[in-house]
């Protein structure tokens, strides 16, 4: 019987305990006995066939686990292992959704069924995160995806108020830009070519300020807990890496509707771990590349949604065995 657990991430010296949901949840994980192997992505070689790729993962085990250690694991020799030894697989490479990690996914898309993997491709490339609250027009804030600079302009000069701009595949906050709907042709200009092919344009949601940003995060329809960002003075930035804080707000019934439906819609493609993102009532982005803030909802609710995830991952694996 597969007692171990995968966790497939970016390398270690750019993981960050303070805000990693795999760190959180390795040390839940190695705590109960369960067995879990890192594996950094950028050690296995894409470009070989998927039944060679899969066959020797480049892997390290966990041999412990702490957050407020340096370094915050102690990890065994390098191995090759095949994916079949894993009962669960987690899918935690940061964007962007680039070309490497469409590679590196293709490859995961032919793991057994039996394993439970967290997120699935090809959802996880196939979707955007910035462009997946769309499917929810209910619950949506109003978005355009721009595809070229005319439309951009198009976009942006239709505003009545302040606009917000955003790369299509960026995280974290990166390459966010606030400008005016008059604002010179020449700087959005400038930020197409910057963040081509693909451009979102928003309309800037006063709430930020007086609420903040709400993430609630959830595991296969389950909610996990919820946390509150607040931008720091002068910022309007509600990302936690960009130096928001963290708060306790408990969600509106409406904003636990959305995350049904989109639960609903989304974990039946294999996207079972989300972030979802408001501001006021409106559902602004879908995160389920590699979502985080598990952290600040366990420190500002006092609970531990690392242990309620590992209950539903070990629920996901046994129902899952019973139906292959």
């Amino acid at each position: 019987m597969k007692t171990r657990y995968l966790l497939v991430a970016d390398r270690l010296q750019d993981l960050n305990p303070e805000f990693d949901l795999g760190v959180c949840v390795c040390t839940e994980l190695l705590s109960r006995g369960i067995a879990v192997d890192y594996m950094d992505l950028f050690e296995a070689d894409a470009d070989q066939p998927s039944e060679r790729y899969l066959s020797h993962l480049p892997v390290r085990e966990i041999l412990s686990s702490n957050a407020a250690r340096d370094p915050f694991w102690e990890l065994g020799p390098s191995r090759p292992a095949d994916v079949g030894e894993y009962r669960v697989i987690l899918q935690r490479k940061d964007p962007p959704v680039d070309d490497l990690f469409i590679a590196h996914s293709k490859h995961f898309e032919k793991t057994p069924p039996d394993v439970v993997q967290i997120n699935r491709p090809p959802a996880t490339y196939e979707l955007s995160e910035h462009t997946a609250a769309l499917r929810y027009p209910d619950f949506a804030a109003p978005t355009a995806v721009c595809s070229s600079l005319e439309q951009v302009l198009v976009a942006v000069r239709g505003q009545t108020g302040e606009v917000v701009l955003k790369p299509e595949n960026t995280y974290c906050g990166i390459g966010v830009n606030f400008v005016r709907p008059d604002a010179p042709e020449s700087d959005l200009r400038a930020y197409w070519e910057t963040w081509q092919p693909h451009v979102i344009v928003q309309p800037y949601l006063e709430a930020i300020e007086t609420s903040g940003d709400l993430r609630i995060l959830t595991i296969n329809g389950r909610v996990l807990g919820s946390v509150l960002r607040v931008p720091a003075a002068g910022s309007r930035l509600a990302n936690l890496h960009q130096g928001a804080t963290a708060a306790r707000l408990e969600p509106t019934p409406r904003q636990l509707e959305a995350c049904r439906m989109v639960a609903a819609d989304l974990n039946p493609l294999g996207l079972y771990l989300l972030g979802l993102d408001f501001i006021g009532e409106d559902l602004t982005e879908v995160n389920f590349t590699s979502p985080t803030t598990i952290v600040q909802i366990n420190h500002v609710n006092n609970i531990r949604a690392d242990k309620d995830m590992v209950d539903e991952l070990e629920k996901m694996w046994r129902e899952g065995r019973l139906n292959v």
